[in-house]
């Protein structure tokens, strides 16, 4: 490969390593990551003993389809109609179609969970915190962009800040291993940086949109466990 090969790779390299942190730290699967650290951390909760057990994994496979799957089929949809013009919504002005959507989506979701003897209050506590910065996002957007992957990460590391006081050190159990809270804390931590490296690297915002969103997200989540607890 030549010297000027070489130099067009890297920057293609880069930009589908950043590509693969968003889509896979995308603010719609936030929700069952904070239902996974929750019940890895404590699945009785849930009325399970592992994470494993069958009613465990029909709760993620039913929350992954609400929060994620669902939503981003309609917005493929109004990529096919024309309401909008791609998935990335570069615009602010896309974006307000599908915020609107995802709002109504999780406003239903987070009812029928909350009406549910069998849903933990701390988990409809995180999800009206979604709710909140979700809400808070709609109408920031409508004067200047906000990175949702940055609100998203926030309120991830809220989660992990959250259960680490509720839990203190204890961990969620991966295989024979213990992944410590405070090492998850860590872990989110780092992540959220690399999302909004990720972010800045393929031009989605500046600086400023990626601090107002970490911050929305994590105080989104301390006013939703305000209202519970």
């Amino acid at each position: 490969m030549s010297a000027e090969a070489q130099l067009t790779e890297a920057p293609r390299t880069k930009s589908y390593l950043a590509l693969a942190i968003s889509g896979l730290f995308h603010p719609l699967l936030v929700p069952t990551y904070i239902f996974l650290i929750l019940a890895g951390v404590n699945p009785y909760l849930f009325g399970t003993s592992d994470l494993g057990e069958p009613r465990a994994m029909s709760n993620l496979i039913l929350i992954f389809l609400d929060t994620f799957v669902i939503p981003v089929v309609a917005v493929l949809i109004m990529v096919k109609l024309n309401m909008i013009n791609s998935v990335m919504m570069h615009e602010k002005s896309e974006r307000i179609g599908p915020l609107l959507l995802v709002m109504v989506l999780y406003f239903w979701i987070f009812y029928n969970f909350s009406q549910s003897n069998q849903t933990p209050t701390i988990f409809s506590s995180f999800l009206l915190g979604v709710i909140i910065a979700l809400v808070a996002s709609f109408v920031i957007n409508l004067l200047d962009k906000i990175s949702l992957h940055a609100t998203g990460m926030g309120g991830l590391v809220a989660v992990a800040v959250i259960m680490l006081a509720l839990f203190g050190p204890n961990g969620i159990e991966v295989g024979s291993a213990t992944i410590g809270l405070p090492v998850l804390l860590i872990f989110t931590v780092l992540i959220a940086g690399a999302v909004g490296s990720a972010r800045l690297a393929l031009g989605a915002h500046d600086r400023m949109q990626l601090y107002a969103g970490y911050l929305l997200g994590f105080v989104s989540q301390f006013v939703a466990l305000k209202f519970y607890f």
